[in-house]
């Protein structure tokens, strides 16, 4: 019986290296899946803050707009924006609709993002 024991020790010794090396691959793939999601959530948020300075930026010009209703064929045209990649703002009046088309490119992007709208911009 003592030669029996003997041996199973014998068969038993480096399980327990296996099981370490084992777990410490997939500690590795976890860490690895966790740093994937996080750049993809990087730029999600920088793609966010683009659309929203697009946001913003058509929408103040709307509101100068509303302001200034009398000079809206003044407005019309395309001019460049710095606080965007790549920037620029299309506007078009038709009285008394106006459009505005915000264009930019992310950084590392090969495709223009847009965002456009419109307003009517009547009498009280």
């Amino acid at each position: 019986m003592k030669k029996s024991t003997a041996m199973r020790r014998k068969v038993q010794n480096g399980y327990v290296l296996v099981e370490a090396l084992v777990s410490v691959l997939l500690f590795s793939l976890g860490l690895v899946g966790l740093v994937g999601i996080q750049a993809n959530s990087i730029k999600a948020v920088s793609e966010a803050r683009l659309r929203a300075d697009a946001v913003l930026a058509a929408n103040e010009l709307v509101g100068r707009m509303w302001v200034d209703r009398t000079n809206l064929a003044s407005y019309a045209g395309t001019t460049s924006l710095g606080s965007l990649p790549g920037g620029k703002q299309v506007v078009t009046v038709n009285n008394p609709v106006v459009t505005v088309t915000v264009t930019w490119r992310p950084p590392g992007q090969s495709a223009d993002r847009q965002y456009v709208t419109m307003a009517t911009l009547g009498a009280n």
